[in-house]
């Protein structure tokens, strides 16, 4: 019996994601990937409604606000990320994370790149704070108490 022939990847995509058999898993739950190539999640006519939203860390249930959304869990999804730095992709489908639908994508090394900002000095960057405001204060009410009273010798 020759070999099953190789899915044929949509234009624009180096590497798809579906729903498994059991509609409650991803058909590739992790990749490993390079830097500047695309993931297509795409699905058509599932018997029940997914989706795919980044979470922060492993073990999450809930989506990262601001991360990579497909939208709403619909039955049918085409959803593509181009990935241009490493760093390592969590996902799940929300209606179904508790049931363990997630996935990963290593992109290159997996770890983002971390630049060290270069610590400012604190004393050059001092700011009259709240004693200089205090003291100036104690000085205007010094001022206005004793400013307009005559003594006598």
């Amino acid at each position: 019996m020759p070999p099953a022939d190789e899915p044929t990847l949509p234009e624009g995509c180096d590497y798809l994601v579906g729903v498994d058999e059991s509609g409650y898993a991803y058909d590739t739950p992790e990749l490993s990937i390079d830097v500047g190539q695309t993931v297509c999640w795409i699905w058509e006519d599932e018997s029940m409604a997914h989706n795919v939203a980044q979470i922060e860390n492993e073990g999450d249930t809930t989506r990262m606000l601001g991360g990579k959304y497909s939208g709403m869990s619909m039955t049918s999804v085409d959803f593509r990320v181009t990935f241009d730095e490493n760093q390592t992709f969590l996902y799940i489908c929300e209606p179904h994370a508790t049931m363990d639908m997630v996935g990963k994508v290593i992109v290159g090394t997996g770890v983002m790149e971390v630049v060290d900002e270069p610590e400012e000095d604190s004393e050059s960057n001092s700011v009259p704070g709240f004693t200089a405001g205090l003291s100036g204060m104690a000085l205007a009410a010094a001022v206005i108490m004793f400013g307009g009273r005559k003594t006598e010798l």
